[in-house]
């Protein structure tokens, strides 16, 4: 409810007690609600703070930032902790206790009726069998080399326009969903906004066990196994850049560790997992927080960690910047400067036994002077977590959240054009070769020679780029077709003269020749919200179907060898869930969908860059009625 027609109610309250004192004695008495005054005057202070610190973003300044109908899906804690400790800190630091209360009471104050209802409780926790098989999907990139392949041939191409709809669930209060599930046996792990891991029945959706993180969660749970191929533990990151184990013997915490104390650093990309260390991906939001015109930008370093799998213990821990940053002058107002910084690691690691090496993507530095690791393919060792090779894509790439509000002071000069890696690269074996597949966020694909420091192979242009991708969140390959997702939402300063792609496109592993590409057309209406038909979430291959979902809610199953679109459903709706939270559908971003035996899930809602909010987890059936 707005403001206004808050007045309003109020107004006629009041009118309605003055016409009581005038009515008959014989006529039946009315009763008025009565308004909490301590609820209201903390509503209109909210409006007020929302008004000055908030609007200017959220009604449309910055086009990227959630609008209040997002907004509103979130509870009034959720909104706290993004003010606190979360995404909206960098603003938040500067308000109190009481003013983060108020602006999350005018928010929630005003949103339809939401149900937080937990329903869906299954009669029994115990009796799943954890142990891993063929059809377990256990990680985010379903493979250390990070190919997105699952060899599933029960759904085809002949009968995945059979899929229906199995059940929801939906994340209670949430306005994203972005953790792709992973599974073994019957049990699905998957987690919310909030911090809560959920262990369902993955035939019903049915809620086996629940733990609570300290903060969101945003990539996916991996799974740990003991010696005899049987989970033991699940491994996750949050927002404030924890990672934790937990026994699933217990379901209690076993351990957990903040891996970077920067303020504003966070965990995105997925962990991986070998030879008993975890790897963890290190990103920051420090591009968000360069958006107050006071603040220093900027100090972050991105990073690799490894940990110890039993006890969380840091091994080492790798900076894709070597120097410390330092003031390197000062903007047009007079603000300091400061770099080198950036170089954020945004997606999960990929592991190479042979080598023994990882290979991460980073994005830009967000000041300058830049970097040589910016917009990089990295190359480091398993053992000591030293660089081994560095092969950058684009030099002397500077850009920030800044850079979004015309003629910011912090956005630096001659910015961007922000081409982040931020799909993970991929090792794949071609014939009696290996090649280091990398997509990018300008559009281009680069084959790297991991024998010959990274030395490049083949470049192919697949699509124009963009802020948002180009290439954003994963490519899926089956060893040797590549298999690319493509946004070109919006404009971009490079690539200008190439008209967008949005859609899937298929190309040679081999030489990056074009085999096919299934261009998506604009379906969207006049709406409030960043619609479009393109790809920036990650997509799945089988031998047969390729899986993907697009920022207009569109998710779709396209025929592998050809790119005929085979079937298609519509995630942007209202939904029942079975644990009785409201549910709904939005765009589709960040993750993939899974696919195990005759079921499909992925994730619907992603209330960023201004996209459709959501809170859903479907199931898919083939064969269902």
């Amino acid at each position: 409810m707005n403001r206004k027609k808050s007045g309003i109610i109020i107004l006629l309250t009041v009118l309605g007690i003055a016409l009581l004192g005038s009515c008959s004695q014989n006529e039946k008495e009315t009763i008025i609600p009565k308004v909490d005054p301590v609820l209201e005057a903390a509503r209109v202070a909210g409006g007020q703070l929302y008004d000055n610190k908030c609007a200017g973003c959220h009604r449309g300044f910055i086009a990227d930032a959630p609008r209040m109908a997002s907004l509103q899906m979130l509870s009034h804690e959720g909104i706290v902790t993004a003010l606190k400790t979360g995404v909206m800190k960098a603003i938040g630091s500067a308000l109190s206790d009481d003013q983060h209360s108020q602006i999350a009471t005018y928010i929630t104050s005003s949103r339809e009726a939401v149900s937080d209802v937990v329903l869906g409780r299954c009669a029994s926790a115990d009796g799943h069998d954890l142990s891993k098989t063929a059809t377990s999907v256990v990680d985010w990139g379903m493979g250390l080399h990070n190919h997105r392949f699952l060899n599933n041939r029960t759904i085809n191409a002949s009968n995945v326009d059979q899929l229906k709809l199995s059940w929801v669930f939906a994340f209670p209060y949430a306005s994203r969903a972005r953790v792709q599930p992973t599974i073994v046996g019957k049990t699905l792990f998957t987690a919310g906004q909030d911090g809560t891991v959920y262990a369902l029945d993955r035939s019903t959706g049915c809620i086996l066990w629940t733990f609570k993180a300290d903060a969101e969660i945003r990539s996916a749970i991996t799974l740990g196994f003991d010696e005899n191929e049987k989970v033991n533990r699940l491994y996750f990151s949050d927002f404030e850049a924890r990672v934790y184990a937990v026994d699933l013997s217990t379901r209690k915490l076993l351990w957990k560790i903040k891996v970077d104390d920067h303020h504003a650093a966070t965990i995105t990309g997925s962990l991986s997992i070998y030879n008993d260390r975890v790897y963890v991906p290190i990103s920051s939001l420090e591009i968000v927080s360069a958006i107050d015109i006071k603040y220093e930008c900027c100090t972050f370093r991105g990073a690799v960690a490894a940990l110890d799998a039993d006890n969380g213990e840091m091994i080492w821990k790798t900076l894709t910047i070597d120097e410390t940053p330092k003031v390197a002058g000062k903007n047009k107002i007079g603000v300091n400067i400061i770099a080198p910084s950036g170089a954020p690691v945004w997606g999960r690691p990929t592991i190479d036994t042979a080598r023994q090496v990882l290979y991460v993507g980073t994005g830009e530095n967000y000041a300058r002077p830049t970097t040589d690791r910016s917009d990089a393919i990295i190359a480091i060792s398993l053992d000591d977590g030293s660089i081994q090779w560095t092969y950058q894509a684009i030099p002397k790439d500077a850009w920030n959240g800044a850079c979004s509000i015309p003629n910011h002071p912090n956005c630096p000069d001659n910015t961007g054009p922000d081409a982040d890696f931020g799909a993970p690269p991929m090792l794949v074996k071609h014939g009696d070769k290996e090649l280091l597949i990398a997509g990018q966020k300008s559009g281009m694909v680069h084959a790297l020679d991991p024998d010959n420091n990274g030395a490049v192979v083949w470049k192919q242009l697949i699509g124009r780029g963009g802020i948002m991708g180009g290439i954003h969140w994963g490519m899926a390959t089956d060893g040797t077709t590549l298999y690319i997702p493509i946004n070109d939402q919006g404009t971009y300063t490079i690539n200008e003269e190439k008209e967008p792609a949005p859609g899937i496109h298929a190309i040679q592993i081999s030489d990056g020749s074009s085999i096919w590409s299934t261009i998506e057309k604009d379906r969207c209406e006049e709406v409030p919200w960043s619609c479009g038909p393109g790809i920036t979430a990650a997509i799945t291959a089988t031998p047969e179907v390729i899986y993907s979902g697009a920022l207009d809610g569109m998710l779709k199953a396209y025929d592998a060898k050809s790119g005929k679109e085979l079937w298609a459903y519509d995630t942007n709706k209202t939904f029942k869930s079975v644990n009785g939270a409201s549910a709904y559908g939005g765009s589709i971003d960040s993750d993939g969908p899974v696919i195990v035996d005759n079921q499909m899930f992925t994730t619907s809602g992603y209330a960023k860059f201004n996209e459709k909010g959501g809170n859903v987890l479907l199931a898919f059936e083939l064969g269902k009625k």
